[in-house]
């Protein structure tokens, strides 16, 4: 057979495997669960508003939004559901279990600038009070596990912060998107982050 022809059906067999590549790398299903998309409406941040998950992933929000860092108290929704908007992933963390609430005082951290953390309900989401098993060592390790991914993927437009509420112990949220389960996982966790970070309805550029 002339080099011509072979050279021809060579490059046609190449392109026929790239295409059934292509065809099965884009019908594999993205990361976590679709969830319905609510809007993005401005709403003022007095008013209450049902979302369609837990923690929510879409839907009106606050005019001020979360920024990347970690956080040691919960955040309303209203401002987090605007961090999505800018394509932010959120890890939620839950180590309640039973105990006497307490409200937490301390700081917050973001890319390791110390801030005081508020004790106000109103800068806090659903509730400033935390059960005294976020300040476990189970706990603690938790969040050092967070932590260290939040770090390795460069924490822009990445939040770890506290949520009492959920009915698991880690949840990742983006846009429309969630993902819960019970056992850290970092190869989960980091492919979550990687498929949908920076993938929100309003592109944004920030540290």
């Amino acid at each position: 057979m002339d080099n011509k022809y072979i050279l021809i059906t060579v490059a046609i067999l190449a392109f026929g495997g790239f295409l059934v590549w292509l065809f099965i790398a884009s019908s594999k299903p993205l990361p976590g669960i679709k969830v319905a998309d609510l809007g993005r409406k401005h709403v003022p941040a007095s008013e209450k508003v049902d979302y369609n998950s837990n923690p929510p992933t879409s839907g009106s929000h606050y005019a001020d939004w979360v920024r990347s860092g970690i956080y040691e108290a919960p955040k309303e929704d209203g401002n987090l559901i605007h961090s999505l908007e800018h394509g932010y992933v959120i890890m939620s963390y839950n180590c309640e279990k039973q105990g006497t609430g307490y409200r937490l005082q301390g700081t917050v951290y973001a890319h390791g600038i110390e801030e005081e953390a508020t004790s106000s309900a109103s800068e806090s989401s659903p509730s400033a009070t935390l059960s005294a098993a976020f300040r476990s060592a189970d706990c603690h390790k938790l969040v050092d596990q967070l932590i260290s991914v939040y770090e390795k993927k460069g924490k822009k437009k990445l939040i770890v912060i506290p949520r009492p509420n959920m009915d698991v112990r880690i949840a990742l949220t983006a846009w429309t998107y969630i993902d819960k389960f019970d056992q850290f996982d970092a190869s989960r966790i980091e492919k979550f982050i990687d498929t949908h970070l920076n993938q929100g309805p309003e592109k944004t550029v920030e540290q």
